[in-house]
């Protein structure tokens, strides 16, 4: 272990201990919180069908992700959560969290009263985009468990309306029977006022790689490379004195503010790493990947330093400012893009054994004031491991604070008066026309 993971593991001990004491203003707002889900149905018939038929099963549903969507004028504010079916007694795989924390199918119960036998509803939804034009992009993996029931499919709402304005089934050629389409990010090549040209970057857990969604153009292609592999010496997890093994790849994504250029990075990792690595979706973007899906061996760059332990989803705000939560202390950080990635540039923003286990959802939500919240799903995702969850206790969270609240006074918010945002990913991204060609295995 180097100096600097073992300075940073007694830094965060050490906060962890006194940090309610010291920096109770930067603390996390819980918004919501649930020892187990319950869910709102259409009539009585459709509950006591959905327990008669095993759609629903007490404990069984795991919240992943979250997204928030602010509404003008009187309208509430709506919080969305998305329920993978691993497996059977998930009445609803996504929905939005009522009043009284249910949770009611969106946009209705009909999309996802099908179990996997309807393709044109939502089979298991893991996590979910809002993007600036007010479009809600749902992934739907189209699996329960191990079964492929239906194709992934690409949703699109429009959030005015709730009504759905793009559905992109994908091809079997962009997809293998290991693919598990996780985590979508939004790229939105805006021109004007239209939000046409879009592209979906989604995160292949299983398959190891990327799915690439050209929305104007309506197709998609996979992109293959080593960085989206897991690594099996990180596949052991442990989490308050819990541990588990899972050796998941790319899970972690998240887009940069557009550069000078036009162009954004891509910051992602493996779940089962403790590296992050970065791409330019330029390369992404590039339609030749339908004919050889195998990224040149040096387009995609890990940064030289790596986490101190692994890390699930992350978000990036509009300056550049990376969150992540690490799994051990439960914690949430940030990571300015205009320093070096090293353990001496990660700064808390909350660190709480109890209410951050397993920070499973990360979103940068920009409210009607014009300021970005970051929202946080944990979900105690060690205990749904080892099943030892226990329904007496509270095992999902959501959090949530205004993000100029969770910087005040953190080096996170002081970037280096020379350098912009992605400074040290150019460094480590090389021109495209020193690019190595290599193949990762069969072209599948």
């Amino acid at each position: 272990m180097g100096l600097g993971i073992e300075r940073f593991f007694l830094l965060s001990y050490c906060i962890a201990c006194c940090w309610q004491g010291l920096h109770a203003q930067n603390q996390f707002r819980v918004v919501r919180q649930w020892a187990e889900l319950d869910f709102v149905y259409p009539s009585e018939e459709a509950k006591q069908r959905a327990a008669r038929e095993n759609y629903y099963v007490r404990g069984n549903s795991v919240p992943i992700d979250v997204e928030v969507h602010h509404r003008k004028g009187s309208q509430k504010s709506r919080i969305f959560v998305s329920i993978p079916r691993f497996d059977a007694g998930r009445p609803v795989t996504f929905g939005v969290v009522e009043d009284d924390g249910r949770i009611r199918g969106y946009p209705d119960y009909s999309w996802h009263d099908n179990q996997g036998y309807n393709r044109d509803g939502m089979t298991s939804v893991f996590r979910v985009a809002i993007d600036e034009c007010d479009r809600l992009w749902v992934m739907d993996t189209g699996k329960i468990g191990e079964v492929q029931r239906c194709p992934p499919q690409v949703l699109a709402f429009n959030l005015n309306t709730d009504e759905l304005i793009y559905r992109h089934k994908v091809a079997n050629t962009s997809y293998t029977t290991e693919s598990l389409f996780i985590t979508p990010v939004v790229d939105v090549r805006k021109k004007g006022n239209s939000c046409a040209d879009t592209f979906v970057y989604v995160a292949d857990v299983s398959g190891f790689g990327f799915l690439v969604l050209d929305v104007v153009n309506d197709r998609t292609w996979r992109v293959k490379h080593r960085l989206t592999y897991p690594f099996p010496s990180r596949g052991t997890f442990t989490i308050q004195n819990e541990s588990f093994e899972l050796m998941d790849g790319v899970l972690g994504m998240a887009l940069s503010p557009l550069r000078p250029d036009g162009e954004r990075y891509l910051y992602f990792h493996a779940l089962a790493s403790t590296t992050e690595n970065v791409v330019s979706t330029s390369l992404l973007r590039n339609d030749t990947f339908i004919k050889n899906i195998n990224a040149p061996a040096n387009s995609m760059n890990p940064f030289p330093e790596e986490r101190p332990n692994q890390a699930a989803a992350e978000a990036m705000d509009r300056n550049g400012i990376l969150y992540f939560g690490l799994m051990d202390p439960p914690s949430v950080w940030c990571w300015n893009s205009a320093t070096e990635f090293s353990t001496r540039n990660f700064h808390p923003v909350a660190i709480n054994k109890e209410t951050l286990q397993f920070a499973s959802g990360v979103k940068v939500v920009n409210n009607l004031k014009g300021q970005q919240e970051l929202w946080v799903m944990t979900c105690r995702f060690q205990k749904v491991m080892t099943e030892t969850l226990n329904t007496n206790e509270v095992n999902f969270r959501i959090n949530a604070e205004k993000i100029p609240n969770l910087l005040k006074n953190s080096p996170c918010a002081i970037p280096p008066k020379d350098q912009g945002h992605g400074y040290h990913a150019n460094i480590i991204t090389p021109k495209e026309e020193s690019y190595i060609t290599y193949r990762y295995g069969a072209y599948l």
